[in-house]
């Protein structure tokens, strides 16, 4: 929903590729949110207790990966998957044709090709005809294959072992170094497992979306949750696919300070101090409710997002003190004022349009749940 609010400010500037870089000077936003009229939003000034709120409720996640831990047994035999058997005939025991009366003492190990695993679940086993393996551990197929043996060799000792499993794998694409089938094992089962096996990220954590997907049903995080939330490293289940999406996190700038642009956030955070450097910055972000209660601000019972203008005074002596705890977030439009203006309220008349736009669709999506 932030996205298309963002598209619709620019929409709404008369049809303009960007922002105008002749926005309206600072007494103009103040007016502007005095004014009960037309007013679309809140004028909140940053200070140091602006700043502590804004941080004590930090941002969640839309989506999360928690709760979707898979319970599924790993190491099962299925259809499809390549498995190597080895018989050993103990030499203190006779081969296959041999009596118990035979003086001959001799050693018959074999090691049959690799087996594929047929859509029935069976392997043909020499001796032993069609053995049913699938749903069954190395383990058991090797005491299932020894059973078929009976009464062929004298207690031969087999051995099982799965050499490819398509069926016991996740497909990992998108952002990773080193895309293809990760196969699950006891200690390769979690996301971040298969993600270090597949290379990790080729984009900075910051940026990347991990979603998951199984039977049907996709699920996602931002890939800094992952890593910090034991809760997001959720088990994999055989076939989840997952895939590493690159999302961008950029703010906007126009008016005094440069040319109007979206500039990527290339670090995990960056502070308004950091983001520029001029004497008074507005910022324009779509607050989380809880974010504008804390901050004493009358939210309607409906909103999903709430309109709010930041207004920071760099020339006030804490003003760069404030700018530095100040975290820009994705989809902020950081705005400039010009001292001097003959289009004072073209920029509010945008925010006015764009938050009336915010509330309609709250209030739908309301309806609709």
């Amino acid at each position: 929903m932030r996205f298309a609010l963002l598209s619709l400010a620019v929409l709404a500037l008369g049809g303009c590729a960007s922002f105008p870089d002749d926005g309206p000077a600072t007494n103009s936003v103040v007016k502007n949110a005095h004014a009960p009229s037309d007013r679309h939003y809140d004028l909140v000034k940053l200070d140091y207790r602006v700043v502590s709120e804004v941080a004590a409720h930090p941002p969640e996640p839309l989506t999360t990966l928690a709760g979707s831990s898979s319970t599924s047994r790993l190491g099962l035999i299925e259809d499809g998957d390549l498995v190597s058997v080895s018989i050993f005939q103990p030499s203190s025991e006779m081969s296959l044709g041999a009596s118990a009366s035979d003086d001959t003492k001799k050693s018959d190990d074999q090691s049959l090709p690799t087996l594929l695993v047929d859509e029935t679940g069976r392997i043909a086993i020499p001796f032993g005809g069609q053995v049913e393996v699938a749903g069954l551990t190395p383990g058991e197929a090797s005491t299932a294959i020894k059973r078929a043996l009976k009464g062929r060799f004298i207690n031969p000792q087999v051995l099982v072992s799965v050499q490819a499993s398509p069926a016991n794998s996740v497909t990992v694409l998108g952002e990773v170094k080193n895309s293809g089938l990760i196969r699950l094992s006891a200690n390769n089962d979690t996301l971040i497992n298969v993600i270090a096996s597949a290379g990790g990220a080729t984009r900075p954590n910051g940026d990347v979306v991990v979603a998951i997907t199984r039977a049907g049903r996709t699920t996602s995080a931002p890939l800094t949750i992952v890593l910090s939330d034991p809760a997001q490293n959720i088990r994999l289940a055989p076939r989840d696919e997952v895939q590493l999406v690159y999302h961008p996190r950029k703010f906007s700038t126009f008016g005094a300070l440069t040319k109007d642009a979206q500039t990527p956030i290339e670090d995990d955070t960056l502070s308004l101090a950091g983001a520029l450097n001029p004497s008074a910055v507005m910022v324009f972000r779509f607050e989380r409710p809880e974010v504008a209660q804390a901050l004493g601000l009358n939210v309607a019972s409906s909103a999903v997002r709430v309109p709010v203008v930041y207004l920071l005074d760099l020339r006030a002596p804490a003003g760069f003190f404030v700018a530095q705890k100040f975290e820009v977030q994705p989809d902020d439009i950081i705005y400039v004022p010009h001292a001097d203006l003959a289009e004072a309220r073209k920029f509010f008349e945008v925010v006015n349009e764009v938050s009336s736009v915010g509330y309609d669709i709250a209030v739908t999506n309301t309806i609709i749940k």
